[in-house]
């Protein structure tokens, strides 16, 4: 498997972006692989548009040039389709199709799908709020959607349970184990 990949997770603050380039980051670090990162936080920490860069195998600086990631990982359909310039053609897009109006505004989820599409046929698209509220809380979107993003990544999945272990508080680590489970087994 090929140990470079470069990943943008996009979304709104408070969805656990920041923890999700933390949990991938360790899971390199635990496989001895070299990882970059950077953040971009919106307007407001909570509401407004948050990116991260996670680059593997990298050797130049942290942040992605546009059209060069290999995965993007949007928790928020809008945030999806603002970020997709970044994506490599044809490369995964793991997208949430539950929306957060911005400022009260609203949108068709599906325009937000085909400015995607415009990038990459290879969208993994669904409901992921619900299932994490399914699972017991909405608070877990950010790690159903790295176990989505698992298969992907040239980390072990493993060494993801054990990044996620030493990132999120003890008495939540069940909750977000299951989480991820639940992401990986979900059929693509």
């Amino acid at each position: 498997m090929n140990k470079k990949c470069d990943i943008i997770v996009a979304g709104v603050g408070g969805q656990g972006i920041v923890l999700s380039s933390m949990i991938l980051g360790t899971a390199c670090i635990i496989e001895g692989l070299s990882v970059k990162g950077a953040e971009v936080h919106g307007m407001a920490q909570r509401g407004g548009s948050v990116e991260a860069h996670i680059r593997i195998g990298c050797i130049y600086g942290p942040m992605i040039p546009s059209g060069k990631a290999d995965i993007l990982i949007a928790m928020e359909p809008l945030e999806g389709a603002r970020y997709s310039f970044y994506l490599k053609e044809n490369k995964p897009a793991i997208i949430n199709t539950f929306q957060i109006p911005a400022m009260g505004n609203t949108y068709k989820t599906e325009d937000m799908l085909d400015i995607i599409k415009e990038k990459t046929g290879n969208i993994i698209a669904g409901d992921f709020t619900s299932e994490s509220i399914k699972i017991g809380s909405i608070r877990i979107l950010n790690i159903l959607m790295l176990g989505i993003t698992a298969r992907y990544v040239p980390v072990k999945k493993e060494s993801m349970i054990e990044a996620i272990k030493q990132n999120v508080r003890k008495n939540l680590v069940d909750i977000n184990l299951n989480a991820f489970n639940r992401g990986y087994e979900i059929s693509l």
